[in-house]
């Protein structure tokens, strides 16, 4: 029996890293199940942000990127008549996100009966409120669009969690029936022990994320003003919002002479966790996490993990691989570095044995409670 074709639509992808999340989901779906299905991936030929494509692709052609196939595009390619002759022979047409150029045509060739194959959309997060109100006229006057023209009528939706989906219905006219729950899959962790140098009283934290009002640096910075202990803060992340990175900035100079920064720049996707196992803990205090790519690589790196409770991640505590906390209790955050900070050497790393066997058993409960392979069977059985 041939394998199910699926052709994945998305802005960016491998050998990109800027736009993280998405780009970590699609991987790691190809990762787990490019052996059971075909993944066919349209996607554009460049970067977040950059002038110039990538390397050694070939352009407008078939690409093997893993255990995909990816045909890129330049900026402005994702053209009606591209999209409708890769979708002429799969099985199932896979979008990520409905607020691109990409989506709208696909929808609307799905409305006219010149896609023949099932539609689904992964909302990717961006209809949480938080999210949503990000350029809030534009997004809203797109969804009364396509709900006013039937535009989201026979089209499935892939969720991460029921709270996606009361976010989801909240804007779209979806039909119940249609709506999926598929959580995203984490990257594969390497399961070789993990063994980290420390000094009493001297941490090595790392922030890793895209630098945006959501992700929320400035308030982890300000929370290290009021830090005591000995400190060295790593930063790395896209630069996303130049204002937000400039009042980073500026609070960045204001830290205490114990707290030593550093910016890192953007970390490639591929050398993350390896990245993570340089450094003692992640920090992250952010507003929101539809998965928590970042948090699943730091735990696969043996970096117990100091997050906000605005996450899926919500029993750190509980398999002594990090603390996860309240977002606006600065104390709590000062607490739990201190408490990293006064450890020695093999206490601390009883600390990493726990975070990486968390993540490995954590990856494993994913795993085997996969959505996709449900929703994919059910999606063409109907």
């Amino acid at each position: 029996m041939s394998k199910l074709k699926i052709l994945i639509i998305m802005g960016r992808y491998l050998p990109g890293y800027k736009d993280g999340g998405p780009v970590r989901s699609i991987k790691n779906l190809s990762d787990y199940y490019g052996d059971k299905y075909d993944f066919e991936i349209l996607t554009l030929d460049r970067d977040h942000g950059d002038d110039c494509q990538y390397e050694g692709i070939k352009e407008a052609n078939w690409n093997d990127v893993g255990k995909a196939h990816v045909y890129y595009v330049k900026p402005g390619g994702f053209k009606v008549n591209i999209i409708r002759r890769l979708a002429s022979d799969v099985d199932i047409v896979y979008l990520c996100g409905c607020f691109s150029d990409y989506a709208l045509k696909a929808m609307l060739l799905k409305k006219i009966g010149l896609i023949k194959a099932p539609v689904v959309i992964a909302p990717m997060g961006l209809f949480s409120p938080l999210e949503f109100h990000r350029k809030y006229v534009k997004k809203k006057t797109f969804t009364t669009i396509i709900n006013l023209f039937g535009l989201v009528d026979n089209l499935y939706w892939s969720c991460t969690s029921d709270m996606e989906v009361s976010d989801l219905k909240r804007e779209i006219r979806a039909d119940k029936s249609r709506i999926y729950i598929a959580e995203d899959l984490p990257r594969v962790v390497d399961e070789a022990d993990i063994y980290k140098k420390k000094e009493v009283n001297q941490l090595k934290v790392i922030w890793l994320s895209r630098i945006n009002h959501h992700k929320n640096l400035i308030g982890s910075i300000k929370m290290l003003q009021k830090c005591h202990d000995d400190i060295e803060l790593s930063i790395y992340g896209t630069n996303e919002d130049s204002d937000e990175w400039n009042v980073c900035l500026e609070e960045l100079n204001k830290l205490p002479e114990n707290v030593k920064w550093t910016y890192k720049g953007v970390a490639e996707s591929e050398k993350v966790v390896d990245i993570f196992k340089q450094y003692h803990i992640f920090l992250l205090q952010t507003k929101g996490e539809n998965f928590g790519h970042a948090i699943q690589e730091a735990l696969s790196g043996g970096c117990p993990c100091v997050i906000s409770d605005l996450t899926p991640w919500q029993n750190l505590e509980a398999y002594n691989a990090g603390f996860v906390l309240p977002l606006g209790d600065e104390s709590a955050f000062l607490k739990a570095i201190h408490y990293y900070s006064v450890m020695n050497e093999k206490e601390f790393n009883d600390c990493v044995g726990c975070a990486h066997a968390y993540a490995i058993s954590a990856s494993n409960a994913r795993i085997d409670n996969s959505g996709y392979e449900k929703m994919f069977k059910a999606i063409i059985n109907n």
